[in-house]
């Protein structure tokens, strides 16, 4: 597909000049945004950059095995002592990282104070392209995609630890090539991949074949709360907080939960409400065709795709049932 190729050349210039990158996804990390990052990282490293993943959260165990995962950077007091650029990939915001933006952008170090470049990759919707230097294309279907096209411009090695990472990328936020934003582009971006040395067993093992216990439980639990609104056009599983400890896990391991209730025939819309603290609900939503579930996210000051998105609440499950619900209703006309 054709691309801005001036900015991708100064996203490329930028990157090449910098002392020190740090790369940061969205918090609940998922495929895309945790392997675009490690992806991106290793690019940068064979090019002679020093870089570094950053997160406000543990690496969902899930990824464990992505290239590069244990060097990932979670604890402020372990940040390298400079930077000077700083990507934020597949957020819409830097207040989606978890991080404040004063502190990346290193305002209480005098010497680098207005001195750090901020480079936003993604492909969210309602991204509206205002962060530093803002590449945001809708029409890719993962941010890992877009790193894999900027590699391309740059005309840089793509090595088997970075096939792996963005190759992860690109089929977890494809439902593996199964959602509507698998594209003959998508395929063939996937071949490179894999030509350049993906590790398709291992990804394909841990992202869709490896369920634990606790997991299991989990997903037992959700299931147990499966209700359906407006004549079965709208599934709705909770996930009260309790349910966490009692099956020990966490909020990182929820991935895919909310395909379950997608799959349910009849269903336009699939909500997921998860209580991941006293009083903070967290909300996924997946529709199919033409309804668009990233209105209902933006209102509520998330955001997404049309037909993936999601929000969080500083309010209890069965308020934000009630409010999301509402919500959902106008979007089908079934209120």
């Amino acid at each position: 597909m054709a691309v801005n190729s001036a900015l991708l050349d100064t996203i490329i210039a930028q990157l090449s000049a910098s002392r020190g990158v740090l790369l940061v996804g969205h918090v609940s990390a998922d495929g895309d945004s945790l392997g675009s990052c490690l992806g991106l990282g290793h690019l940068l490293r064979g090019q002679g950059v020093n870089a570094h993943v950053v997160s406000v959260e543990k690496v969902p165990a899930r990824y464990g095995f992505l290239p590069g995962v244990g060097a990932v950077i979670t604890e402020t007091k372990d940040f390298p002592t400079h930077w000077d650029v700083v990507v934020v990939m597949d957020c819409t915001d830097v207040r989606r990282t978890g991080f404040n933006e004063s502190f990346l952008r290193r305002e209480d170090h005098e010497e680098a104070r207005g001195g750090v470049v901020l480079i936003n990759i993604d492909h969210h919707q309602s991204n509206q392209g205002t962060l530093g230097t803002a590449w945001v294309d809708p029409r890719f279907a993962a941010v890992g995609q877009q790193v894999l096209t900027l590699a391309e411009r740059a005309g840089w090695v793509v090595m088997p630890e970075a096939a792996t990472c963005l190759y992860t990328a690109l089929a977890t936020d494809s439902g593996f090539f199964r959602h509507g934003n698998t594209s003959p582009t998508v395929l063939r971006d996937a071949a490179k991949l894999l030509d350049a040395g993906a590790d398709l067993r291992l990804i394909v093992e841990y992202c869709l074949e490896r369920k634990t216990l606790s997991e299991l439980c989990l997903l037992r639990e959700a299931l147990s709360t499966l209700t359906q609104e407006c004549d079965g056009r709208v599934t709705v599983m909770e996930i009260p907080f309790a349910v966490f400890s009692r099956c020990g896990v966490d909020d990182t391991e929820m991935e895919g939960m909310i395909d379950y209730a997608r799959a349910v025939p009849g269903t336009q819309i699939a909500v997921l409400l998860r209580a991941v603290q006293a009083g903070i609900t967290k909300v996924s939503l997946r529709s199919r065709g033409n309804c668009d579930v990233s209105v209902v996210a933006v209102s509520f000051g998330g955001g997404g795709h049309p037909n993936a998105a999601g929000c969080t609440l500083h309010l209890p499950i069965s308020d934000v049932r009630a409010a999301v619900l509402a919500a959902v209703k106008q979007v089908l006309s079934c209120g």
